[in-house]
């Protein structure tokens, strides 16, 4: 329900629930939302669904958009990358999946080609984005005491996060050290 003199340009109902930290993404033309049951894109000019991409589990936080790539982290253990434009193949392939030993919790930060998402098993992951041969792989890993549950920040060739071990970490976005 919509108070006051505002008028909706549309709405549109979403069946599966979404989280109350995921933050709708607008790239393309589109608009992206994680729920429980994958990634919606929709139309931000009329609120249709562009497509789905469904997922077992569900999303752990909001999708990160770079060169027509959605990367997604998810419950599932997985990290996801998905053309953001034309969504999942006929069987709703992705462009690759990345696993990992828990689920992600975070959104995924991207910066110069690699993908970096905390993970509830404790690691901070680096994987390569679908720009590079090596896609959907991992690059480096770095082990905390505790499940990474909140997304990274990066600043000059450095990645900056917080664990539940009750440290905040700095690492070499290149290496991992």
């Amino acid at each position: 329900e919509v108070r006051g003199t505002l008028q909706p340009l549309w709405f549109r109902p979403i069946e599966p629930y979404i989280p109350q930290k995921v933050q709708i993404i607008a790239a393309n033309g589109l608009l992206y939302i994680s729920t429980a049951r994958g990634l919606y894109a929709l139309d931000a000019d009329t609120g249709e669904i562009a497509w789905i991409y469904a997922t077992e589990m569900p999303l752990g936080h909001s999708p990160t958009i770079d060169h027509g790539v959605a990367y997604v982290s998810g419950f599932d253990h997985k990290l996801h990358a998905i053309d953001a434009i034309a969504g999942p193949g006929p069987n709703n392939e992705p462009l690759w999946t990345f696993e990992a030993a828990a689920g992600f919790e975070t959104n995924p930060l991207l910066v110069n080609g690699m993908v970096y998402a905390g993970n509830r098993d404790g690691y901070m992951y680096a994987v390569y984005a679908n720009d590079h041969p090596d896609r959907g792989t991992l690059a480096w890993r770095f082990k905390t005491d505790g499940p990474i549950l909140f997304s990274a920040a990066y600043q000059d060739n450095t990645i900056y996060f917080a664990s539940n071990d009750a440290h905040a970490y700095a690492l070499d976005a290149i290496d991992g050290s």
